[in-house]
């Protein structure tokens, strides 16, 4: 008990203690405490800025294409107001794919046996506040309900990108494999820098983090499709064509097929012997 007595009076001393010195700083302070500075930009991606092509005020309707894809995937969750909840992610990206209009003008070629992405993948599209608050009134949420998805995760695009929406990975692998100087190289051809549109609409770099193509870095993603392998003078010659309207080839640009080294397949060169999965 005398110990504890003892832990009590101490901590009682610190919690005074530490009251005394934030009055003493707070007199020696200037009396204007708050900062109430206009918010600039790089307050963080939680922050939506009113402009004349993404304001509360504008109008939002889901395309038919839409609507179909709506009706296919609440049909999964209760009819509930937790239930519909569940829907705000998928209708965000739903939106995005909606508003990606340049997939289906790039010329992309896959390697043999690689999927092909005949739809967008959302890479490129948007989500606008009004779309954001229409997904709140067709699920019956509250418009924060559907902010607090939007503003979490960095997949959904709260402002326009540029037609060409490069991300450029520059986690570990990438980075030491020269992910920087693609980012150099990109800089300087677009006039650019990360983060920024260029003036004319075309072009978006982003630095993200691992796109989960270490194995070929350095690499990039354009809207939908991964470009992997890169040097200096293949990332010019990918972002000319892009720009022209060429066909370009997905994946690596250094010759490789996929993912194999420059062995070529050196493992599983025919089918696995067993023992397989029983059946389930």
């Amino acid at each position: 008990p005398e110990t504890k007595m003892r832990v009590s009076l101490l901590a009682g001393h610190a919690r005074r203690a530490a009251i005394t010195r934030f009055a003493t700083c707070a007199a020696r302070a200037p009396s204007r405490l708050v900062h109430a500075s206009a918010v600039r930009h790089g307050a963080g991606p939680f922050k939506h800025f009113e402009s004349a092509e993404n304001s509360s005020g504008m109008a939002f309707e889901f395309d038919a294409e839409s609507e179909k894809e709506i009706a296919f995937t609440l049909s999964k969750y209760p009819d509930t107001l937790q239930g519909r909840q569940s829907g705000i992610m998928p209708l965000l990206w739903i939106v995005q794919q909606q508003l990606d209009r340049t997939h289906n003008t790039i010329k992309a070629s896959s390697a043999p046996g690689a999927m092909d992405f005949p739809k967008t993948q959302g890479g490129g599209g948007w989500v606008p506040l009004a779309a954001m608050h229409k997904i709140a009134e067709r699920l019956g949420c509250t418009h924060m309900d559907v902010y607090e998805v939007a503003t979490f995760f960095t997949m959904y695009n709260r402002e326009r990108k540029g037609a060409f929406h490069i991300q450029l990975c520059a986690t570990t692998p990438c980075m030491v494999c020269g992910a920087y100087d693609i980012m150099s190289t990109i800089e300087d051809h677009l006039g650019i820098k990360a983060g920024e549109s260029s003036s004319d609409g075309m072009w978006t770099l982003t630095e993200v983090e691992c796109l989960g193509a270490c194995v070929n870095a350095p690499m990039i993603q354009v809207n939908d499709f991964f470009f992997e392998n890169l040097t200096p003078e293949s990332t010019i010659k990918l972002l000319d064509n892009l720009r022209d309207g060429k066909e370009v080839k997905i994946g690596p640009q250094n010759g490789l097929k996929n993912s194999e080294g420059p062995m070529g397949r050196t493992s599983l060169t025919g089918p696995p012997s067993g023992p397989y999965c029983r059946e389930l």
